[in-house]
């Protein structure tokens, strides 16, 4: 079966009329007993109170109602003022920006909890993952970190989920075309299909006029986009209550909402490795240098902490927040012996809640952080001594690729100024801290 949620990037801010299709959207999916999930721009909210849009926000109450950030592409945007090196002040910045976004919907519609977070285009930064995490935010949608099929991931402490369909294509198609995007969606484990509302009224996007690459007119002094023809319009909005119905007529679909799978996630409950497990999950590790499903969900960086404790004397590790690395991992370039003491004691170097040392010393000898796990688990079967040759460092990312080929300079309403100096490569070397979630208990 497929997990299907109806998404809304309810973002301009610039146009009244763009709000009616804000209400015609949300009133569709009430009609046809469906709950869509309507993610909010901070600032919107703000602007559906000013406008008198009691209409619209009464349409949402009967939603859930989440976060699109604050200003969408007013700048700096969430690219634009995370990518420096202090990772601590990019992460406070972000609970800053964001937790104004936050309180804006929640004063507008009166909602009490925000489950996801989306921030637009590829605003994609490792920041604002740890960032929404520490906010108390579950999910992070229209992500990079998802599987092609849409399982869904742990990655920098949040649960993402990938937009896979824009419903904006509906435009142009009949009820062929949407039934030819059915059996497209079912073949996905859980599937987002999306829509901007102001794209049934207006031609053009509003954030091109207004903020492509800088801040084009000051705040209220906004440019209209042209107003699509009102046949148009009637016709897209027919063809998602027809989308609609589709999916609720068929078996293979759960129409489903960000709180539902947060609610699931929550079943997965703790996660402990015992000294016991070690061997297994050893095995694994050598088999395949990368996060472990069974017979419970580790990240690397789990597995990590993990042998810190259990090599410090702890009974257990109980998992629980895991960070990357802010720059690229040392790596060994031939073999080394090390002597199983040295390896325990070189365990003080791992702390717990911080992001990852990218070397470790053992005795007199600097080795990479995957050179130091190996060797570990290896004590932590009982070698006296342990002699390890280079190895890769970082596992593949090519079971999410976004990620792995994600380059964010010069591109969607990026300022020309903006360097992507480090949030690329610092988003691929999160790799240690992706898992799925095992929720087949």
């Amino acid at each position: 079966m497929t997990d299907i949620i109806f998404s809304f990037d309810t973002e301009d801010f610039t146009s009244n009329r763009a709000a009616d299709a804000i209400y015609r959207e949300a009133k569709i999916l009430e009609e046809e007993g469906v709950r869509g999930c309507f993610c909010l721009v901070g600032l919107l909210a703000d602007q559906l109170v000013n406008w008198g849009r009691d209409d619209v926000l009464e349409a949402l109450s009967h939603h859930e109602i989440n976060s699109h950030t604050y200003g969408h592409t007013l700048h700096p945007m969430i690219n634009e003022y995370t990518d420096i090196e202090d990772v601590n002040e990019a992460i406070d910045m972000v609970i800053k920006e964001e937790g104004k976004a936050v309180e804006m919907i929640k004063k507008s519609t009166g909602v009490d909890e925000i489950y996801a977070a989306v921030p637009p285009g590829n605003q994609k930064s490792y920041a604002a993952m740890y960032g929404y995490h520490k906010m108390g935010i579950p999910i992070y949608a229209d992500t990079f970190c998802d599987t092609v099929d849409g399982e869904g991931t742990y990655y920098c402490n949040i649960y993402h989920l990938a937009y896979y369909e824009a419903m904006e294509c509906f435009f142009d198609g009949d009820e062929k075309d949407i039934a030819t995007l059915v059996e497209r969606v079912a073949k996905r484990k859980r599937a987002v299909v999306y829509t901007h509302p102001n794209s049934a009224v207006s031609i053009g996007c509003w954030d091109i006029l207004n903020y492509d690459k800088e801040n084009l007119v000051p705040f209220g002094d906004f440019l209209q986009c042209p107003e699509q023809p009102k046949e148009r319009t009637e016709k897209f909005y027919n063809n998602i209550r027809t989308f609609v119905r589709m999916i609720k007529a068929d078996p293979r679909f759960r129409i489903t909402t960000y709180a539902q799978i947060t609610d699931e996630l929550k079943k997965e409950g703790e996660r402990v490795v015992k000294i016991e497990d070690v061997a297994e999950i050893s095995r694994k590790l050598n088999e395949s240098f990368e996060n472990i499903r069974t017979p419970v969900s580790l990240s690397i960086s789990d597995i990590m902490l993990a042998c810190r404790d259990l090599l410090l004397g702890k009974k257990e590790h109980k998992c629980g927040d895991v960070y990357g690395f802010l720059s690229t991992p040392y790596a060994i370039s031939e073999k080394v012996t090390l002597l199983a003491d040295d390896i325990i004691s070189s365990a003080k170097e791992i702390k717990n809640g911080e992001f990852l040392p990218t070397e470790i010393t053992v005795g007199d000898t600097k080795i990479g952080p995957a050179d130091w796990l190996f060797a570990a688990l290896d004590v932590l079967q009982g070698a006296k001594e342990v002699t390890i040759g280079p190895r890769a460092q970082l596992p593949s990312l090519d079971i999410i690729p976004e990620t792995r080929d994600a380059y964010f300079k010069g591109t969607w309403r990026h300022s020309d100024s903006f360097e992507d100096k480090y949030l690329s490569d610092r988003l691929r070397l999160q790799a240690w801290t992706l898992r799925f979630a095992n929720l087949n208990k």
